[in-house]
């Protein structure tokens, strides 16, 4: 028995001892629960894929319970795409996004519901085999591994554009980008695989292709997820949020033992500092700079931020950004929104359109509008 016939089985093994991980160490993913849970999520689509593998392979198909994974493999983009968002401390319209994974799940079970009367691989493959069905399933297939493909590639283009709360060190820098290479792998590794069917015209008519299939794909499963799920929990949360809760407890400890009993008093002077220079204007200002032109430690300026504005860094900065905006925009005669949003410390447009809807619950048009309507009442 070589290593490729039990990966399913090692896959399934190390996917369990991954969400358990994931689950009970907190590591850098810092205090938002819903962080551990969506990688979870994705690990355990993963799990349940390895399982479905092994089942099938064990009972050489016959099983009525082969293939259940590839009904649910379809959310993995969504999924690594707000999980990406919540990484990275990035607002998205989750409700649309709720609704479109819940049509498109509902569109492909009914695609797939002919197909539950089988009760074994082999008779599957008869069937397709015997029918003009497998054209369909073959576009089925690249339809919803081209919409993964795109999601993962938004979710590492949304990683790499991402501010940062602080300047990363050396090792942190490192770290992401590792987590980038690691999402451009993933990218190519799935592109390469659709590509391959493709080409090959989706040669797999025999149960012994299937069984192959699913052992190499085990493979690959193990190592991406292992490697993705430990680079990912090494990388500071902190980075991005620049809130004190998210920092490891070993550190917290660290600076709970300092003067700083009482964050008020220097809360009031970051408060100051940033609305009198105008420090917000600066599109680059991170936490390290503020810190350094108080004279304080990077942790204690999150610490009183956290505590006194009960929000994080950039949100506390976005605030001064936004208002300044909001009076920008109800100018008689306004400037465009590209212009209003670099002026006021924006370096792109979803940057400005996602903290100006987070802050008000509007878009800056919808902002425009309805104080149009309110002062011609």
């Amino acid at each position: 028995m070589s290593i490729i016939d039990i990966t399913p089985l090692l896959s399934l093994i190390i996917g369990v001892l991954l969400i358990v991980f994931i689950l009970s160490k907190r590591s850098g993913l810092g205090n938002d629960k819903k962080i551990r849970i969506v990688l979870a999520s994705i690990v355990f689509l993963y799990t349940f894929t390895a399982f479905d593998y092994y089942i099938t392979i064990n009972n050489n198909g016959n099983t009525t319970y082969f293939g259940a994974s590839y009904l649910f493999i379809h959310l993995l983009g969504f999924l690594l795409y707000y999980f990406i968002a919540l990484f990275t401390n990035t607002t998205i319209n989750l409700k649309r996004g709720a609704l479109v994974a819940i049509s498109y799940t509902i569109l492909r079970w009914s695609f797939f519901f002919p197909f539950m009367k089988y009760n074994s691989l082999q008779e599957f493959v008869r069937f397709v085999k015997e029918s003009r069905y497998d054209m369909w399933l073959e576009w089925e297939y690249i339809f919803m591994n081209l919409i993964n493909v795109v999601l993962f590639t938004f979710a590492f283009f949304r990683l790499r554009t991402s501010p940062f709360a602080m300047d990363l060190n050396q090792n942190q820098s490192l770290k992401h980008k590792w987590i980038k290479l690691i999402l451009i792998a993933f990218v190519l590794l799935q592109l390469g695989i659709l590509i391959s069917d493709v080409v090959s015209n989706f040669k797999i008519d025999n149960y012994e292709s299937y069984e192959a299939n699913m052992k190499f794909e085990s493979l690959l499963i193990s190592i991406f997820f292992f490697l993705f799920t430990f680079s990912i929990m090494q990388f500071p949360v902190f980075a991005f949020t620049g809130n004190f809760e998210d920092l490891p407890k070993s550190v917290k400890k660290k600076y709970a033992k300092s003067a700083l009993t009482d964050s008020s008093e220097l809360f009031n002077e970051i408060n100051e500092l940033v609305k009198n220079e105008k420090l917000y204007l600066d599109f680059n200002l991170k936490l390290n700079s503020l810190s350094e032109r108080l004279g304080k430690s990077v942790h204690h300026v999150s610490q009183a931020i956290n505590q006194n504005a009960q929000m994080n860094f950039p949100d506390f900065i976005n605030t001064f950004r936004i208002e300044m905006a909001k009076k920008r925009l109800l100018e008689p005669n306004p400037d465009t929104i590209f212009a209003i949003y670099l002026d006021v410390g924006f370096n792109s447009k979803a940057a400005f359109y996602s903290a100006f809807k987070k802050n008000t619950s509007l878009t800056p048009t919808e902002f425009k509008n309805a104080n149009k309507k309110i002062t011609s009442a």
